[in-house]
């Protein structure tokens, strides 16, 4: 598999912030969480029209407390007894890495432009915590909000599940553990660029093992955190909901909306999931994106295909927000 040609295939404005990949050590999982963290952004300042808390959801069935960050309206129709469209939110890091803070501004801005809520789950990361247990830290945070939606102030009737990267993959993984517990889906599934398949099949993954192909998520890196996060399970039986792509059956799950730019190894598992789906009879939306990277809905909408990226994104959420009563929709709107 020839090197993917970044200079001609990335959008300019983004070909010089990739120069920040290309310095990443990739030696170990300790040494690509340090260059993750030298890389990153500052935590964001919040929002004034936004309302941020920290808060501890209860353990499930025996499980940990889960730790996790609400982001509502500052004048939250809450408070006067109106229960807000909801949004449980995964972030991304390849099943090893990333925190409550690194999504603060994109979530802050989901918050003024959609008028809903949103909840972020600080999940635990492998390898010291391997599947299930980010899993099961998302399940008990959406368990414990859809069966006590007035207790959170949100409506269950458009009650979405979603997340970037890893955090895709969890919220697909969580999807059809829902499914087959027997539980409601969401209302939507929204999978940005998601992390699915541990099996390095596709064109797409395997052309980021070639060395040249300069500033994008490396092969070999990918592998090691697959290897992680399923711990025992590496090489052997992975079920479905550790890599989604595994699943044979997609019938009876929630409507997905999944994006991901061309230029990312995630491609071809993110284009064959969504066909799939759309198979299965789940209602699927796919937006393939020229020219952007893995990475793209987290950063700044430098360029053309990164701000329609979010303005998809949007579109998609404030569809699934919308009251089933055909009333005006809350949020300023994208």
């Amino acid at each position: 598999m020839s090197a993917i040609e970044v200079n001609r295939r990335v959008e300019p404005g983004t070909v010089a912030l990739l120069g920040r990949l290309a310095r990443w050590d990739l030696t170990s999982i300790a040494t690509i969480r340090r260059s993750y963290t030298a890389v990153g952004p500052p935590p964001a300042p919040s929002d004034p029209r936004v309302r941020r808390t920290d808060e501890v959801i209860p353990g499930l069935d025996g499980r940990p407390d889960v730790r996790v960050r609400w982001y509502r309206p500052a004048t939250d129709d809450a408070d006067a007894g109106v229960a807000l469209p909801f949004l449980l939110w995964l972030h991304g890091g390849a099943y090893i890495m990333g925190n409550l803070d690194e999504n603060d501004d994109r979530l802050d801005r989901m918050v003024v432009e959609l008028g809903c809520a949103v909840v972020s789950v600080d999940w635990r990361l492998a390898p010291e915590h391997p599947y299930p247990a980010g899993l099961e830290d998302a399940e008990t945070v959406w368990r414990r909000v859809s069966a006590n939606p007035a207790g959170y102030g949100v409506d269950p009737s458009r009650l979405v599940l979603g997340g970037a990267s890893a955090g895709a993959g969890l919220a697909a993984g969580l999807c059809l553990r829902l499914r087959d517990l027997g539980i409601p889906q969401p209302a939507l599934q929204l999978l940005i660029y998601p992390m699915l398949d541990d099996r390095e099949l596709t064109p797409s993954i395997r052309a980021l093992e070639d060395p040249g192909h300069w500033g994008l998520w490396h092969l070999r890196a990918n592998r090691m955190c697959w290897a992680a996060y399923l711990g025992s399970l590496a090489g052997g039986e992975v079920p479905p909901t550790a890599a989604p792509a595994r699943a044979e059956d997609l019938a009876g799950l929630a409507p997905a909306f999944l994006a991901i730019g061309d230029v990312d190894g995630f491609l071809d598992e993110n284009v064959a999931y969504a066909a799939r789906l759309s198979r299965a009879g789940v209602p699927t939306e796919l937006h393939v994106y020229p020219g952007v990277v893995h990475g793209g809905f987290g950063a700044p909408p430098r360029t053309p295909r990164t701000a329609q990226f979010l303005r998809d994104v949007y579109a998609a959420l404030a569809a699934a927000f919308a009251p089933a009563d055909g009333s005006p929709e809350t949020g300023e709107g994208p």
